[in-house]
């Protein structure tokens, strides 16, 4: 998905029969570029519209679709069973009763919506799923008459009730739904048969049409190439070309809706796997589970560029070795919490289960842009980026004007390094951070500047 160009070699030599040529792949910067599928993403690339995330993993990760997924949608450590979703935990917190009372005047729309029949893992809340699935605006007709009926008072009477209530929420959530579909009555032309367009579609529908949900989760799968990933005679083509292709020009039509929708600036997309493949090719011209992958971010409020580096390669790899992680994928979703739904950091590390600093994924004004009526609000004052780090990070603060102080401060509370002591003008400033001389561990970066004091875990990392 993205070749290494600085480490081609490396790669090459791993992936002897399935390598994409140097020069077909589509260059991002001298080391980083993309299948050469991928050219609907690759133009949002070009007009400031993606971002690309290296080496996102976890620790001791788990190499079943099963557990992975539940990990990756729970955003739980590897060795602990959570049963709610990241998002249905952030969904509960504004709205704790849910579903008792739902819809109502100020909460009319659903909190999320799946497209597809099963709703996400991740959307799980603490006592009932916090969305709806449906498959089609147009058809999503009601279940049930809503009839009151006599309900026995027994085991099975009140799972009757609860069912009762959640299909009666759905017929009005029904309405809400097909009038917000019936708004919109052109829409551009969408890539033929592509499952994941259909859905994107439905998506940009729903939110051109005026409805206010928050979430959408859409899917598509066949990634799991174990065997003839690529055609022989010509990598850039064959099954995983295929699946890129699709992904790319689905997400690229999507992003040309939305703006011809007038919406685009209300709309953020990330991709998520369960994980990535091994660096080495196996003997089935094919790849097999591995750690870390490459993740996007799309949308006119994604902070363009590429997080992290290409990934060490081993000179010669062997069927074990994988991509190291660079970012906790639960990083990400801190910053989407923070920076996207304005959750402030107290609320994000309960959703998080517990803090992992929020990278600087989305601009400034990203905050704010799910509705009109949201209040666009200032960046973070004081943020450190890439985090964890192997040499040098990048320091970004807001100066109210006057001295800015910034410490390093080591685990017993002595101070490492000074990078910033100035007297700095009003605004937004950055400082690069050479952390060569300390040694791996975690720290913190301490900030001062007028009344504002803040401090942000960062760690070092060979």
């Amino acid at each position: 998905t993205v070749i290494p160009l600085d480490k081609y070699t490396q790669y090459k030599n791993a992936r002897t029969t399935i390598a994409i040529p140097e020069d077909k792949a589509l260059k991002l910067n001298d080391a980083t570029a993309l299948h050469p599928a991928m050219t609907g993403m690759y133009n949002l690339w070009q007009n400031g519209k993606l971002r690309l995330v290296q080496g996102v993993s976890y620790p001791s990760p788990n190499f079943s679709h099963f557990r992975a997924t539940d990990i990756y949608t729970s955003s739980s450590d590897s060795n602990r069973i959570v049963t709610t979703g990241w998002l249905g935990r952030y969904l509960a917190v504004g709205h704790p009763n849910y579903p008792e009372g739902y819809p109502n005047k100020n909460h009319p729309d659903p909190l999320a919506i799946q497209i597809g029949s099963v709703l996400s893992p991740a959307l799980v809340g603490p006592t009932a799923g916090m969305g709806l699935t449906i498959s089609n605006p147009t058809a999503f007709t009601t279940l049930v008459t809503g009839k009151d009926t006599t309900i026995p008072n027994t085991p099975a009477g009140k799972e009757l009730s609860y069912l009762r209530k959640v299909a009666n929420q759905t017929n009005k959530y029904g309405e809400v739904i097909k009038a917000a579909a019936a708004k919109v009555t052109k829409q551009i032309t969408y890539p033929a048969n592509n499952g994941l367009a259909n859905q994107l579609k439905i998506v940009a529908q729903l939110i051109g049409g005026g409805l206010k949900t928050k979430v959408y989760m859409v899917s598509i799968g066949g990634f799991d190439t174990h065997a003839t990933q690529a055609v022989a005679s010509d990598p850039t083509t064959g099954v995983h070309a295929n699946l890129l292709k699709q992904m790319s020009d689905a997400i690229a039509a999507f992003m040309d809706d939305l703006k011809g929708l007038n919406v685009s600036k209300k709309v953020v997309g990330m991709t998520f796997t369960e994980f990535g493949r091994r660096v080495k090719a196996n003997a089935s011209g094919g790849t097999d589970h591995g750690a870390g992958y490459p993740l996007f971010m799309f949308g006119d409020q994604v902070n363009p560029g590429i997080l992290g580096s290409s990934p060490n390669l081993p000179d010669n790899a062997q069927v074990g070795d994988n991509v190291p992680m660079q970012y906790d994928f639960r990083m990400i979703y801190q910053s989407i919490l923070e920076n996207w739904f304005c959750a402030d950091n107290r609320d994000a590390t309960q959703v998080m289960l517990k803090d992992f600093q929020a990278q600087p994924l989305l601009s400034p004004s990203a905050c704010g842009k799910i509705t009109a009526a949201e209040p666009v609000v200032a960046n973070e004052v004081f943020m450190s980026y890439p985090n964890p780090f192997r040499d040098v990070t990048t320091l970004s603060f807001e100066s109210k004007g006057g001295r800015c102080l910034v410490e390093i401060i080591d685990m017993m509370g002595a101070i490492r390094a000074v990078p910033v002591d100035d007297y700095l003008a009003q605004g937004r400033h950055e400082r690069t951070f050479d952390g060569s001389h300390l040694g791996e561990g975690t720290y913190f970066a301490r900030f001062r500047n007028e009344d504002v004091q803040q401090s942000k875990k960062i760690v070092k990392v060979s």
